[in-house]
């Protein structure tokens, strides 16, 4: 996957261009490439452990057949060892007599049962050998390259995705920030902050008549423009606007070093409190 962020600079705005990769996916990917590397490693392992049973039957058998032992001794170990074909396992390996009953132990050939002139012999051999040994005997190459593409994958998403936030950030248009006095507006967030960076908590119908005075070009806006905006079609809506004007002043100048001014020529004005 190739993913390409461009910023481009134009008129004082940036511009992100990229083939956009989202969380989810990356998550997905990671995931995805984590648990076939776990799976096929898993798989490879018990097929190690089924080769070396499969070898120490086989051993077994061929010790059996040709010394037909009526007990273990030095010479029997030395003639099972000496049949192994995996050199890994014939320093741990043992040979013990047991019963015909099923072994405790999972991890051992199965029991060969022999007569000798006296009695019935029941043996069994142990491979007795570490768990690493049985990794380091499994095919863990394609295991351990997906192993190593989940760890490349998480570390590019998480630089990606910390790249692409940043982007966004240093990115995001002006026009989507608007400040006057010490009040300002996120048209991202849709709220209003004051000189602190704290949210001002204005009502529904108070933000969006906040937001039509903030983001005219010269925070002037006539009464009819902003009651066809808030009420459409609305008969007597002047009253609605200024019933809602005078419950949006205090709050506006008790929170900023702004007030709202009404011009005689029909218009609603943001304003400093020091000026007229």
């Amino acid at each position: 996957m190739i993913v390409c962020i461009f910023i481009h600079l134009q008129t004082n705005e940036y511009t992100i261009l990229s083939l956009d990769m989202k969380p989810i996916v990356a998550i997905i990917v990671f995931f995805s490439l984590m648990s076939l590397s776990l799976f096929l490693g898993y798989a490879n392992y018990v097929t190690a452990k089924e080769y070396i049973i499969e070898d120490v039957n086989q051993a077994l058998a061929k010790t059996v057949l040709s010394s037909n032992p009526e007990r273990i001794t030095a010479d029997t170990l030395r003639i099972f060892k000496s049949n192994l074909q995996i050199s890994r396992i014939k320093e741990t390996s043992y040979l013990s007599l047991c019963t015909d009953e099923p072994s405790r132990v999972s991890f051992c050939s199965d029991t060969v049962s022999f007569k000798t002139a006296h009695e019935r012999l029941y043996i069994r051999a142990y491979p007795n050998c570490s768990k690493a040994t049985i990794f380091s005997l499994s095919e863990q190459t394609v295991p351990s390259t997906l192993l190593a593409a989940s760890m490349l994958w998480g570390m590019f998403s998480l630089l990606y995705l910390r790249r692409k936030k940043n982007a966004i950030m240093i990115a995001a248009p002006a026009k989507h920030t608007v400040q006057f006095g010490n009040l300002s507006f996120s048209a991202s967030s849709c709220q209003f902050y004051n000189e602190q960076k704290e949210k001002i908590y204005f009502t529904s119908m108070q933000r969006s008549l906040m937001r039509i005075l903030m983001e005219s070009e010269e925070k002037r806006v006539s009464i009819d423009d902003i009651c066809r905006n808030l009420w459409p079609g609305k008969d007597n809506a002047k009253e609605s606007l200024y019933t809602l004007v005078h419950r949006l002043k205090p709050i506006l100048e008790s929170n900023t070093n702004l007030k709202i001014v009404t011009d005689k020529d029909g218009y609603y004005r943001l304003s400093l409190k020091n000026t007229r």
